[in-house]
């Protein structure tokens, strides 16, 4: 692609951006100042698109010269090799595990709350980016596995790591029994399936009082120090991310996520490189074809659900020790939306594409708070219009050309 159709696509990007902005970013009618019509909004949100379609045209030309495909002359000559690699990646992990050391609570909180959504943008990928299974109610899980936590801590007095390991569990049977109607649907019909359980599952957190505390959060309050003090009677003697909120804290959560995180990449990459995982992307390709060449689409299905439902259960019990107590709205469907633009913005199939949706999203709007104010505010909108820019300029996504060409 030439500079000028790259510098075409993105301006592309952003004047539709603008344009679908406009009416309802720019346009404002209060009762104290009246119609106000105020293009600053519009202009902000058209430029965090550019921004990102800037970053996908330098990965899109990353990708070419420095991909797996690219001509041997086009390759750097200090390619590492395998074995450098993973020392350089060693020491990556190292690195981002002292990170809290000299950074103050709110990066740290900040951090560790986009490992979790990590967490679950890539255990996403196993069924909408690898399965092509389109999920929408996927907060659903990441709840299960927070308040199944919460509950056994609080009324059983359970420790951190079986009470997580139970969250887990609990995600995963959900995603078995929410996958069993899938079996039959696809496309929109499934979403829609998808969609009500997860707004299901908020109901009745939030119209059950005795045990989830409803609209008044998990009565985490019954038990001194609330979520993250509570001390369970079992494996007492074991490490935990137990402790008040300041810094102990908050960077013994940050490294049970950074581990969990790292357990979640290792475990869906090995996936996607076994035949199971060659299985999934032969049903997100053509389902037909898929069961004609031998593929059980029905326990791929299954597995897709339960493995993708398990990894949001996990990083709901961190959730529930990270945040102190729970909320039922905390799980709307406006967090499932969240969970899919993550992935989307990635890359569909693409592991690290997830973990950078996750970061994008989720760590960008705070730190483009100082210079635009109504960052936060338009946030819904933000991402809709980033969605839209990105159809334009890169439909596969950052990071999902790469896995896509691996997959075939």
């Amino acid at each position: 692609m030439t500079p000028f159709r790259a510098v075409l696509r993105v301006l592309l990007a952003s004047a539709v951006a603008f344009a679908i902005s406009i009416p309802f970013a720019s346009v404002r009618s209060t009762a104290e100042a009246g119609f106000t019509f105020d293009l600053r909004p519009a202009g902000t949100i058209a430029g965090v698109v550019a921004a990102a379609a800037i970053l996908g045209e330098l990965v899109r030309l990353a990708g070419r010269y420095l991909g797996p495909g690219a001509p041997r002359d086009a390759r750097p000559p200090f390619a590492l090799p395998a074995k450098a690699r993973g020392a350089a990646l060693a020491a990556a992990a190292l690195l981002v595990a002292l990170v809290p050391l000299w950074s103050g609570s709110g990066t740290v909180t900040m951090a560790t709350e986009a490992m979790i959504f990590a967490v679950i943008a890539v255990g996403l990928q196993i069924t909408i980016g690898m399965a092509g299974l389109l999920v929408l109610g996927h907060a659903g899980f990441w709840a299960v596995g927070a308040y199944t936590y919460g509950l056994l801590t609080i009324h059983l007095g359970w420790s951190f790591w079986p009470a997580m390991a139970a969250g887990g569990v609990a995600a995963a049977a959900m995603g078995f029994m929410v996958g069993l109607p899938a079996l039959r649907l696809r496309g929109d019909y499934l979403a829609v399936v998808t969609l009500g359980f997860g707004e299901a599952v908020r109901a009745v957190l939030k119209n059950e009082n005795k045990w989830t505390g409803g609209d008044a959060n998990l009565p985490s309050n019954l038990v001194p120090g609330q979520l993250r003090g509570v001390q369970g009677e079992i494996g007492q003697w074991i490490w935990q991310p137990y402790g008040t909120p300041g810094r102990n804290g908050d960077y013994e959560c940050y490294l049970t996520a950074l581990g969990l995180l790292a357990l979640c990449i290792f475990s869906v990459v090995r996936l996607a490189r076994s035949r199971e995982g060659r299985a999934l992307f032969a049903l997100r390709e053509d389902e037909t074809a898929a069961k004609c060449m031998g593929v059980d689409t029905v326990r791929t299905k299954l597995l897709a659900f339960t493995s993708s439902a398990m990894w949001a259960g996990l990083a709901g019990a961190l959730t529930a020790v990270q945040r102190d107590s729970l909320n039922p709205e905390l799980f709307d469907f406006n967090t499932s939306i969240l969970f899919v633009a993550m992935v989307v913005l990635g890359g569909l199939g693409s592991v690290a594409g997830a973990v950078l949706g996750a970061g994008a999203l989720w760590i960008l709007p705070p730190l483009l708070q100082d210079w635009f104010e109504d960052i936060t505010l338009y946030r819904p909108l933000v991402i809709g219009a980033l969605m839209a820019g990105m159809m334009v300029v890169r439909p596969e996504g950052l990071l999902g050309s790469r896995s896509r060409k691996a997959a075939g």
